[in-house]
């Protein structure tokens, strides 16, 4: 959530614009400062320093340069330019997803899979987004298992016998977690599968949305949030939103001829989030007015390379936050920019090294949401904007 908002912010808020010694260099060629006076006061970015030894002799003061003052030009605003998020990513190990799930040795010690159980136990409640939640009861530990982390019944009109698998406390779940999780899962007769972590690679998400046609059970996703790290310093309650089920972006990638070659856009068509109501997923469409403002922000890779997501577009559907530029701008400006900027169609772009793009969406409650397709998937046609 605090990099949802901070990208946010960082890109519909304005700031000055300083002088410049020259134009072509830009900011490296340095800062205009000069020397005035507001109310007797100094105002400027050139101040006298007055010493006892330039009193004692009457010499003249010497100028200081305060750098943090130079010449502001009032006639042009200054917008936010291109910049990527990164963060440090704990390499996933398939020895270190089984020493997490597994039970603890004979240190005595609480586990990484004990807390979280405690922690589900504490706040047995699912959120959704659109005020719905999913209530579980009896979670605990299952008999001899091999892979799953826990059992309990949802309640959802009737009550359902579900299964639950976490994710390693440093890394993200892989693909062969959910998996050999949701294999054992099926043979015990579990009705649903929750995979329960802090984050999830592309591919185990994607494998989460087939679970249903390729396991034989259906799977979700459930983000904890990361406020777990705190440990005993987190206070559980019932009504905490400690998890959250996560939906799966609903993207298409489309080529095209160009003046140099083959090009591609991408085209969100919406955002499939899971119903506790029907255990099924529901689908907002991308197209859709009253349903595109469920979308607060989406990005696109361009290039993906499966570790790091760079943003090479940014848009985001829910306007406000564009209006508000649009009034600290004080201009006029043309409508398809913000129709753009606020659409659910990337500009062209050219094929990566990777050959493969990835798609992030935004969703309320900050969770980010990752999709990725290869460019051998693209459909020859045109997106509609």
């Amino acid at each position: 959530m605090p990099l949802a908002l901070g990208r946010q912010r960082l890109l519909t808020a304005t700031y000055p614009w300083y002088a410049l010694r020259d134009e072509a260099r830009g900011p490296s060629g340095g800062f205009v400062y000069e020397r005035k006076q507001k109310k007797g006061e100094e105002a400027g970015g050139i101040v006298p320093h007055v010493t006892l030894k330039s009193i004692a002799n009457g010499d003249a003061p010497t100028e200081e340069v305060l750098v943090d003052r130079p010449e502001q030009n009032s006639g042009i605003t200054r917008v936010t330019g291109a910049f990527c998020v990164e963060s440090t990513i704990p390499a996933p190990s398939d020895d270190l997803e089984h020493e997490q799930v597994s039970s603890a040795g004979n240190s005595g010690e609480v586990t990484f899979p004990e807390r979280l159980l405690e922690i589900l136990r504490r706040s047995p409640i699912l959120h959704t987004g659109e005020n719905k939640t999913l209530t579980l009861k009896s979670i605990r530990p299952p008999t001899k298992s091999l892979t799953l982390s826990a059992e309990g019944v949802a309640i959802n009109g009737d009550e359902r016998n579900v299964a639950f698998v976490f994710g390693p406390e440093n890394g993200s779940v892989t693909e062969s977690l959910v998996f050999e999780a949701a294999r054992e899962a099926y043979m015990k007769g579990y009705a649903h599968l929750f995979v329960i972590g802090f984050a999830v690679e592309a591919k185990a998400r994607m494998f989460v949305q087939k679970c249903n046609e390729v396991v034989g059970i259906p799977a979700t996703y459930v983000q904890a949030t990361t406020d777990l790290t705190m440990s005993d310093l987190l206070k559980t309650m019932r009504s905490s939103q400690i998890f959250s089920v996560c939906g799966l972006p609903d993207v298409n990638l489309y080529s095209e001829k160009g003046e140099e070659g083959t090009m591609f856009r991408v085209q969100l068509l919406g955002l499939d989030v899971f119903d506790p109501v029907t255990m099924q997923a529901e689908h907002y469409k991308g197209d859709d007015a009253a349903e595109q403002d469920k979308v607060p922000a989406w990005f696109l890779d361009t290039d993906y390379n499966g570790l790091c997501f760079h943003v090479s577009q940014a848009f985001f559907p829910r306007t406000a936050a564009w209006d508000s530029l649009k009034l600290a701008l004080k201009g006029t400006y043309d409508d398809s920019v913000w129709d753009h900027l606020a659409g659910t169609v990337s500009e062209p772009f050219e094929p990566g090294d990777h050959k493969q793009v990835a798609v992030k969406v935004i969703d309320d409650r900050g969770n980010e949401l990752l999709v990725v397709k290869t460019l051998s998937e693209a459909v020859k046609q045109t997106a509609t904007k």
